[in-house]
């Protein structure tokens, strides 16, 4: 029950990158959680959001950037990612933003960010523990 957030300048990507990044990183999530990706009823609990921040609002030391890095935020309930899918997660957002928006010369394009929300603290209407959400998506729980 990822939700993944991605922060990026306007105008940067056409509709049709747009909706591409937006699978690609929905999907390695799902990868990553072990879920089964053609999985109607994991993919229906796969929430991704696309934010366009305006020219002149993203920063790097301290100075606008014309080009601008994405940044990639991902909440898991915790205990839903282990060490080694946290690390494939890592390297599979930087191999599908470097193919969507190119690499940056000197500098990183993108920041992935992975983060946990404390057991029962998800829901929706009700409290959802991960062994909830693991079978809603029918995924095999992880071990550490």
């Amino acid at each position: 029950m990822p939700l993944i957030q991605v922060f990026a300048p306007r105008d940067v990507l056409s509709q049709s990158e747009q909706d591409a990044l937006m699978s690609r990183l929905s999907n390695a999530v799902l990868k990553a959680e072990r879920a089964p990706v053609e999985d109607n009823a994991a993919q229906s609990l796969v929430w991704a959001y696309f934010h366009e921040l305006d020219e002149g609002t993203i920063y790097v030391g301290g100075k606008s950037q014309s080009k601008p890095p994405f940044r990639v935020a991902v909440t898991t309930p915790q205990g839903a990612l282990n060490a080694v899918t946290r690390q494939e997660l890592i390297r599979e957002i930087g191999i599908i933003i470097d193919e969507i928006t190119g690499t940056f010369d000197g500098r990183l394009n993108h920041w992935a960010m992975l983060y946990e929300v404390a057991d029962g603290s998800w829901g929706s209407g009700q409290v959802l523990h991960l062994p909830d959400i693991q079978a809603a998506m029918h995924i095999e729980r992880l071990t550490a």
